[in-house]
């Protein structure tokens, strides 16, 4: 399994991990890919932009390969900044000097290896936010290299030398674990935009990204503020690089957050693709049957409303549970509330609240009344109530039996349990 080993950075409220690989190493897990993850569905296999392609410029390619073939002073000083999404790191550990090991999924590697046998279908989990061009170079000076030592003369030593010198130049990279579209594209603005003016038409024709609204855009804002405000639910909870510090998960990751708002606004993650190029006020039809609660919030610019159902209905948890919710960042989750599955089911049951009662306003204690008839569930005991998706559906049923028990679809769920 590949690793990646660096050091925690952290930068206004922002972290990622700081560390260096060789170039043979790089190449292991990521590549040069025009393809652009956008997302994960239900079984974490990549949702992909299929409006936006990753183009290089050529001539830069080729630049940086003539450079590491025939510059024997070649050096790239600046980082190379990944993304990585979280569900493919098998384990994060600290050591007691600080330093941080991610340990990847093997079909990371797996796919890699596809891709450069050719399989265009091949996923690319590490996405290159930044240095695109430089990774292209050395794939193509690897592979003119090659050429050179297939041809068998006299010069064939010397490129394999120069080959195997190549293969064992550290890179500097930087790692931010489970970042948005958004946050990626705001990343590779704000490096090249240190170096030169750098267009909004190169970041949208890279990513997608527009300074126009989209669910996603939506989504990051409402997740940002409700991290940041000091009397929100979520102050400070929800972990903005979604990775982990001496193996410890954090309660809640940004892209989960996004993930759900976003889930309540567009029928499906890929539907949530296409909505990105919609105006809101296209959004007001819908044309499956799928209940999407802040739909309309988003078609009619309302986003506060979304953002205050979040805030009042979690402070109504909070309050209801405020033992079990309070979470010290030092240990593992002790019970299913402070976990990423409590939290889905308590969107999912949210969702149910919202179109069964018709709620369309939201204030302080408007959810009070829902809440304290989950009230004497035992959610402090793993066992009833384990931390895995099992324990997502228990726990969704068994609210959902409290709340709507006088509702003939109470006693289906009071079954599953």
């Amino acid at each position: 399994m590949n690793t990646i080993k660096g050091f925690l950075v952290s930068q206004n409220n922002q972290d990622f991990i700081v560390g260096k690989t060789t170039i043979k190493e790089l190449l292991t897990y990521t590549k040069y890919t025009e393809r652009l993850i956008i997302g994960y569905d239900e079984e974490d296999k990549p949702i992909y932009n299929n409006h936006i392609q990753r183009k290089v410029e050529e001539s830069r390619i080729s630049k940086i390969s003539d450079f590491l073939i025939f510059d024997d002073m070649a050096t790239f000083p600046t980082n190379i900044v990944l993304g990585i999404p979280s569900s493919v790191i098998v384990s994060q550990n600290c050591n007691e000097e600080g330093v941080i090991t991610l340990t990847l999924d093997p079909k990371v590697g797996e796919e890699i290896e596809k891709a450069q046998n050719g399989d265009e279908s091949a996923d690319i989990f590490v996405t290159i936010i930044d240095g695109q061009h430089r990774i292209a170079g050395i794939e193509r000076a690897i592979e003119v290299l090659k050429k050179y030592i297939s041809k068998n003369t006299d010069d064939t030593e010397k490129y394999r030398k120069k080959l195997e010198n190549l293969y064992n130049i550290d890179l500097v990279i930087s790692c931010f674990i489970d970042k948005s579209i958004e946050y990626e594209a705001m990343i590779f603005s704000t490096i090249n935009r240190t170096q030169k003016k750098v267009s909004q038409d190169l970041v949208h024709s890279l990513f997608g990204i527009t300074e126009n609204d989209s669910p996603y855009k939506t989504g990051l804002e409402i997740t940002l503020a409700l991290n940041a405000h000091p009397n929100s639910p979520f102050y400070k909870r929800i972990k903005l690089y979604g990775g982990s510090i001496e193996g410890v998960l954090p309660p809640l990751s940004q892209t989960t957050m996004i993930k759900n708002i976003v889930g309540f606004i567009s029928e499906s993650l890929k539907e949530a693709e296409n909505d990105r190029f919609r105006k809101r006020s296209e959004l007001q039809k819908q044309r499956g049957n799928k209940v999407l609660p802040f739909r309309s919030f988003y078609a009619n610019n309302n986003d506060k409303a979304i953002a205050d159902c979040l805030f009042y209905y979690f402070s109504s948890i909070k309050e209801t549970f405020p033992d079990l919710w309070e979470y010290d960042f030092k240990d593992k989750p002790k019970n299913v509330l402070q976990s990423t599955v409590g939290f889905e089911a308590l969107m999912k049951l949210l969702r149910d609240i919202i179109d069964r009662y018709g709620i369309n306003s939201f204030y302080k204690g408007c959810f009070d009344h829902y809440v304290s008839n989950i009230s004497k569930l035992p959610l402090s005991d793993v066992n009833e109530f384990p931390m895995t998706t099992k324990g997502k559906n228990i726990m969704y049923n068994a609210m959902y039996v409290e709340i709507f028990h006088k509702d003939p679809s109470a006693i289906a769920k009071a079954k599953e349990l």
